[in-house]
């Protein structure tokens, strides 16, 4: 099996091919919750559009959520991807148990981390464990790359976890493996998970992957055994 590199390694070697990449949009929990039941299946540039329409035609406090005709949250999101009125739904809920949290305890936990703030944070909609963990590294308070499913495939393939049928436990099995090479710089995680979550969606592809050119193949356990 070929030696993989160094996690600084390959987060410098994706970052020489994509560039220096985006932060997240916002640091705000809140607001990421928002995003993330808003659209379903979209890519970032309309994820954003849509939150803008949102907080243009209804606002982003769960009271002006709540408080808005169920229609016009469905036409706020409407090009967020499929089913919005599930969408609408889900921001409704959400909202619900944000204005029972409030928001300023919301932040603060987030702020704070720990597995009250884990706990919280998974009551939401569409926020499972990965969620979580990008929400509190976000907020700084979490030391993870949080990778989602593009991330992660990644690092499967370079061997940090076994591509395991039960997600969770893949998910599980990665962080803990690269855990150790991880630091405490927020800017460099939230860097690391993009530029992961982009090669898994523009290189490292579920189907057609492109080893030929990408630059992790040589340290690559997949990359190796095509």
């Amino acid at each position: 099996m070929p030696s993989r590199p160094k996690l600084k390694e390959t987060v410098a070697a994706l970052e020489k091919l994509y560039g220096k990449p985006a932060p997240f949009p916002s640091s705000d929990p809140w607001e990421l919750i928002l995003r993330e039941n808003a659209s379903y299946l979209v890519d970032d540039a309309t994820r954003e559009e849509v939150f803008r329409s949102l907080k243009a035609r209804v606002g982003v406090s769960p009271e002006a959520i709540l408080d808005a005709p169920r229609t016009r949250l469905v036409v706020a999101i409407r090009k967020g991807g499929m089913r919005p009125p599930m969408r609408a739904d889900k921001l409704l809920d959400a909202s619900e148990i944000a204005r029972e949290i409030g928001l300023d305890r919301l932040r603060k936990l987030a702020k704070a981390g720990g597995s009250e703030a884990r706990k919280v944070l998974k009551g939401f909609p569409g926020i499972g464990e990965p969620g979580a963990d990008k929400l509190l590294l976000a907020a700084g308070s979490e030391v993870t790359l949080a990778p989602e499913s593009n991330g992660l495939r990644v690092l499967v393939r370079l061997g940090y976890a076994k591509d395991d049928p039960n997600y969770a436990r893949t998910y599980r099995a990665a962080a803990e493996a690269v855990a150790p090479e991880l630091t405490d710089d927020t800017a460099w995680l939230v860097a690391a998970h993009q530029l992961l979550r982009r090669h898994g969606q523009e290189t490292c592809r579920r189907s057609e992957p492109r080893c030929d050119v990408c630059p992790l193949a040589k340290g690559c356990d997949f990359a190796q055994g095509r």
